[in-house]
């Protein structure tokens, strides 16, 4: 290829890069072209051939840790699934490949968050006392897509760095929410959850012989509990597509959801003063959204409290009824980030925005790409290897 191809296809990547709204990436590559093409054309000037060697070896091992901390921290990452919470369409085991592209890469807040480059100030212990704190403010770089009901990603949970988790994401900055019944209703309007979404559901037993031969032979997770007060009667955590599957086979039909019933020893969930919310009713909720203001009560104050003191850095604290904040009183308080409802597509079977409240938007690390290899049940998914989400 000649020096005017080169170009020509450097310039066309570039205004392809900057189509897709990641100027940031074309301006990086090409820096990494300049100085790649600096260095071809001076480093063999040098005299000595030692020294020409040794050069060289430094410039590409420079070159290619740069490009693996960039890749790293601004492009892909692989990420291992720790928990049961999407099944049926995340595993335990699963390695996933987070695409950072698609939202925007969050800058380091710390350099223990870059990879490589930490190490040094791990060996140091006056930097190693400020591990857990927040050097520098939250920057995200432009993305592809903004993120939409339904995705996938991957995020840090609470402050902490260290523990990531994946969810589906059922509610937008700004959106009403309402569970009723286990169906999610957003600015009253159904939420049409894939098929893949598990939930408890009880079922008449039709042909239990087919059912159970049916059963074995797809390899369905999860057990069937039968009913001691009816033998036909039985329950089971199914998905929706396993629970049609069973039904069109004439194994069973009379599929009804189990609900979920008001637990007041049920402390793990978000609440207002007078709710009786469980993990299949509740709300309405709105999520927070940057800018969006609201008047400082019991109800907002119970429900809003830990984003506030967690993620707002606000000081507001409650006294006889009223609201203060640095010794002030305030009646109103406008948020300062955007944030998102998530959900486990286990519905029973997860800990999310249900229990932890509201997910804000800098724990966000980026959307689940594909499956990069299985090791389901202890053995290699040939099926699941590079499935896309």
């Amino acid at each position: 290829m000649t020096k005017k191809n080169k170009k020509a296809l450097l310039i066309i990547l570039a205004l392809f890069m900057i189509l897709l709204g990641l100027v940031w990436l074309a301006i990086i590559l090409i820096l990494f072209i300049l100085v790649y093409s600096i260095s071809i054309r001076y480093i063999p000037l040098i005299r000595y051939g030692f020294l020409r060697k040794m050069v060289k070896g430094i410039f590409l091992f420079l070159l290619l840790l740069s490009s693996t901390i960039c890749i790293k921290l601004l492009a892909f990452e692989i990420y291992k699934i720790p928990s049961s919470s999407m099944e049926n369409m995340l595993y335990p085991g699963d390695v996933i490949v987070v695409n950072k592209l698609q939202y925007g890469p969050k800058l380091p807040r710390s350099p223990f968050e870059i990879p490589w480059a930490n190490l040094a100030f791990y060996i140091n212990r006056d930097a190693r006392s400020r591990m857990k704190e927040t050097w520098w403010d939250y920057t995200r770089l432009g993305g592809i897509t903004k993120i939409k009901q339904g995705d996938v990603f991957v995020f840090s949970l609470n402050t902490s760095l260290t523990y990531f988790v994946v969810k589906r994401c059922v509610g937008l900055p700004g959106d009403t929410l309402r569970v009723n019944n286990g169906e999610i209703y957003t600015n009253d309007i159904l939420y049409h959850s894939p098929k893949t979404v598990n939930n408890n559901c009880s079922f008449r037993i039709k042909n239990k012989a087919k059912l159970y031969k049916l059963f074995d032979s797809l390899k369905m997770e999860g057990n069937i509990s039968h009913d001691y007060k009816s033998k036909n009667r039985a329950s089971a955590m199914f998905s929706i597509q396993e629970f049609e599957l069973l039904h069109n086979k004439q194994c069973i039909d009379s599929i009804k959801k189990i609900i979920d019933v008001y637990d007041v020893s049920k402390e793990k969930i978000v609440k207002t003063p007078t709710s009786q919310w469980t993990l299949d009713n509740m709300g309405p909720i709105v999520v927070p959204k940057k800018g969006m203001e609201i008047h400082l009560n019991p109800t907002t104050f119970m429900l809003y409290e830990k984003v506030l003191h967690l993620f707002e850095k606000s000081t507001i604290s409650e006294k006889n009824g009223s609201y203060y904040s640095n010794g002030k009183k305030i009646t109103t308080y406008k948020f300062k980030l955007n944030y998102y409802f998530m959900m486990g597509d286990n519905r029973k079977e997860t800990m999310d925005s249900r229990s932890w409240g509201f997910l804000p938007e800098t724990n966000i690390i980026g959307k689940v790409q594909c499956i990069l290899f299985s090791n389901k049940n202890d053995e290699f998914q040939w099926n699941r290897l590079f499935k896309m989400l």
